[in-house]
């Protein structure tokens, strides 16, 4: 039989994901191409964002309406809250919470009792031969009212150090040249834990494992709560050839009324401390930021402060959300969402132009220069590839060697703009 999964969401879906495919394959399953060749069809759901749900609920109608033709088994997994679960039940043949993953084959099959195996034990399924994702930590205890994880992920679980370093040992003998740690607030790992390690303490021991490979290694780590971060994980990602020269740090709002609202536990002046402090250890660091508009109650002079707030950040990269209110979040009971679309549509354009400005200035600094590059994928345009710096920046190049994709080269930057990089191929980067 075969099987199709669509992740939806964060990258710790698309992470659990690959362990969902492991579960499936240890049964005999196949992956699809395409959803329509598949006899089971899974999606891993996010009920963090609206648009996620509502994809759901347009791809089990279509898969139902199939199921006329000829037989189809659909499930569902993932981040999902209790409103959502109890009607997805009626539309899914099954429903999979995420620390039940080990007995889908119970459930698929009916073929006996399968022994209890916990989620972290599953060895996923990579969707990539030369990048992995891997999951430190799961669930959250910082309650922003705007956010429904801590009621579909439950509180923060680290996951056990050992595990991960010996996930990540594996990936290192495996030629694996990209890993990404992942976190709902990935720097709080071992909080919940007094027996594990720091971040900061795990962090080094990955930087270390990785910067005696005997090929050339990024790693990067997603996202971090900017109250949890202290220099003792900048001092450690500096010291690391190999732990990469990039930040992601969620700003969300720059006033602190409404990150007061949002249950954020930290000021502007203490977030913009913390960014300088980064800044003072990684001179070269990139750095991105995430930013929700519109929040509940936001004035226009509120937003003013947050615009500000981009200027002076001098961010790399955004991810901007309009907000929208999702059942069982804090903010969705506590606060009215008054703020006009049209005008969550405007701030939105107006931060997006704030950003095009500084990550403009900010590339144009590479023009000229030599960087490496990590090449990904064929470019849309003929004749040309694309692939990632180190800080995750697009850069774009010609070449129609498709060999070179999973490996590192060396670029001279060209132009650019405020979206992606221009590049001239030198060749391979010798540490590959």
């Amino acid at each position: 039989m075969r099987y199709f999964l669509l992740p939806l969401g964060c990258a710790t879906n698309k992470a659990d994901s690959e362990r969902i495919a492991a579960v499936l394959e240890s049964i005999g399953y196949t992956l699809a191409d395409n959803e329509e060749d598949a006899s089971v069809i899974g999606i891993v759901a996010c009920s963090i964002r609206q648009s996620a749900i509502d994809r759901v609920y347009s791809k089990i109608h279509k898969w139902n309406q199939r199921k006329r033709k000829k037989p189809l088994i659909t499930f569902v997994s993932g981040c999902i809250l209790p409103e959502d679960q109890r009607k997805f039940l009626k539309l899914f043949d099954l429903l999979v919470k995420l620390e039940e993953v080990s007995k889908l084959p119970q459930m698929l099959k009916e073929y006996g009792v399968v022994a209890p195996q916990s989620f972290w034990e599953i060895t996923p399924r990579r969707g990539s031969s030369y990048k992995a994702l891997v999951p430190i930590q799961n669930g959250c205890d910082k309650f922003c009212t705007f956010c429904a994880v801590p009621y579909t992920r439950g509180r923060e679980e680290s996951r056990p150090s050992a595990e991960i370093l010996t996930e990540v040992d594996e990936l290192l003998v495996g030629g694996y040249k990209q890993i990404t740690l992942l976190g709902q607030n990935v720097n709080s790992y071992g909080l919940d834990v007094e027996t594990e390690m720091s971040f900061a303490e795990l962090l080094r021991e990955i930087g270390k494992k990785a910067d005696a490979a005997p090929h050339k290694v990024w790693v990067h780590y997603t996202s971090p709560h900017p109250r949890d971060m202290n220099a003792d994980v900048y001092e450690v990602q500096s010291s690391s050839p190999s732990l990469a020269n990039y930040l992601n740090l969620p700003l969300q709002s720059g006033d602190d009324e409404v990150l007061r609202r949002m249950n954020r536990r930290y000021s502007l002046e203490q977030y913009l401390e913390k960014l300088d402090l980064a800044r003072k250890y990684m001179p070269d660091l990139t750095v991105s930021t995430d930013i929700i508009v519109g929040f509940c109650g936001e004035t226009t002079e509120q937003f003013e402060r947050t615009r500000a707030a981009m200027v002076r950040g001098k961010f790399d990269l955004a991810f901007i959300a309009q907000y929208s209110a999702r059942p069982g979040a804090v903010a969705q009971q506590r606060f009215q969402d008054d703020v006009a679309k049209a005008d969550k549509k405007q701030r939105d354009i107006d931060l997006t132009d704030v950003l095009r400005e500084t990550a403009a200035e900010n590339n144009q600094k590479l023009v000229g220069k030599v960087i490496t590059v990590l090449v990904e994928q064929v470019s849309r345009k003929p004749g040309k590839l694309l692939g990632r710096s180190e800080g995750l920046k697009s850069v774009e190049f010609e070449s129609g060697d498709q060999d070179l994709i999973g490996n590192f080269v060396d670029m001279k930057i060209t132009s650019a703009d405020a979206w992606r990089l221009q590049g001239e191929l030198i060749g391979f980067n010798e540490a590959n």
